[in-house]
């Protein structure tokens, strides 16, 4: 996969989980059906993709205090 969530194959950024979920288990693109990575790998992605996307808004937050409040 590339930054962020497209699969490198087609570009969806859907994917299709397995119904037993374990660290090892292949998880799959839902646009063209390509193995992505394993569902630890890809927990550990998402867990990485939501602390620098709220890194970056806090600091969004503290170089422009108070805009966007009423």
């Amino acid at each position: 996969m590339r930054s962020g969530f497209g699969c490198d194959a087609c570009g969806s950024p859907a994917v299709r989980l397995p119904l037993d979920l374990h660290e090892d288990a292949p998880i799959h693109c839902d646009g063209c059906g390509c193995t992505l990575m394993a569902w630890g790998a890809f927990k550990r992605r998402v867990e990485a993709e939501m602390s620098r996307e709220a890194g970056e808004q806090g600091t969004e937050a503290a170089a422009h205090p108070g805009e966007g409040r009423d």
